[in-house]
């Protein structure tokens, strides 16, 4: 049976396709997009996080610790280097405050699957089911067609939310069961793509192009808005003519940029790339909604 490392399962989510949802959060992504909201997801190997909020400053943790792995970073906590820890966790065990946990658990299909239908009645009221996201969850491409038939037995949908950075043996595998794919586009340009996300984006273009013609649920396409990235009149512009060359798309949606995934940079050690640029609202992308009325598909702001 096949297994992946889930780093959280998140109930009742609403934003994340139709209906309530319950979203399965994969380890592991090739890019490094510097907006990311969840850095946590970026790596393959378990980590643990630093919860600055609840911290005490106690330093329990530092003295427990038989591998010497944590330290007192200034400005960000008490941070554990990886490449000494064994991933015991005593220091997460013995923090009375909660201030630390284990980021990745393995889990087998069966254990998935059971959790998610702890909430079946709510997905069969609303249309709702199960989303899959990341990190990018196409690494767990077996893992997820498994799911996916399992769960059209008890007439569930699956969505799987994608970069696109993968290969495409791996798309293909899922699409038989998926319902619904969100694709991310982050930007146009290959040398802008890959300053941006440290990767370029041909195998991601590529990707799309097969979707648009050979895979028959429903697929929509996701813009990040981030402001000084890819928010320029023809970087939007490029982007929009690209989709009116497909087939098959459903829906185009811009994402207004946000940074609520911020404190956990702090508690992983690392610096947050975008600085303190505030997060935006949907109304603050309403300055571009004129450039859709040139194209001939649904767009929206989310």
């Amino acid at each position: 049976m096949e297994t992946a490392r889930v780093f959280n399962i998140e109930r009742f989510a609403t934003e994340d396709g139709k209906g309530i949802r319950t979203v399965v959060f994969l380890k592991g992504c090739e890019l490094r997009c510097k907006w990311c909201a969840n850095p946590e997801s970026q790596e393959f190997r378990r980590e643990i996080l630093f919860k600055k909020a609840p911290c005490t400053n106690c330093g329990r943790c530092i003295e427990i610790c038989n591998q010497k792995a944590i330290d007192l970073r200034e400005g960000f906590g008490f941070i554990t280097n990886a490449s000494l820890c064994n991933y015991c966790e005593r220091c997460v065990d013995y923090c009375v405050n909660n201030a630390r946990c284990v980021v990745g658990m393995d889990m087998s299909v069966d254990e998935v699957i059971k959790e998610v239908l702890k909430d079946i009645e709510y997905y069969k009221m609303s249309g709702g089911g199960i989303t899959f996201s990341g990190g990018e969850p196409l690494f767990y491409s077996r893992f997820i067609n498994e799911c996916s038939k399992i769960l059209k037995g008890y007439n569930i949908t699956t969505l799987v939310e994608t970069c696109g950075y993968i290969d495409n043996k791996n798309i293909r595998e899922i699409c038989d069961y998926a319902d619904y794919i969100f694709y991310d586009i982050k930007h146009m340009n290959s040398e802008k793509h890959k300053e941006l996300t440290g990767k370029d984006n041909k195998l991601i273009k590529n990707n799309l192009i097969w979707l648009s013609n050979n895979y028959k649920g429903k697929l929509s396409v996701r813009y990040p808005y981030i402001p000084g990235c890819n928010d320029d009149t023809e970087s939007i512009k490029h982007f929009l003519d690209f989709i009116r060359t497909l087939d098959n798309i459903e829906e185009v949606v811009f994402l207004p940029y946000h940074r609520l995934g911020m404190p956990k940079y702090e508690g992983l050690g690392r610096k947050y790339e975008m600085g303190d640029m505030k997060s935006l609202t949907t109304s603050d992308l309403q300055c571009i909604s004129h450039m859709f009325e040139d194209y001939d598909f649904n767009v929206k702001i989310l």
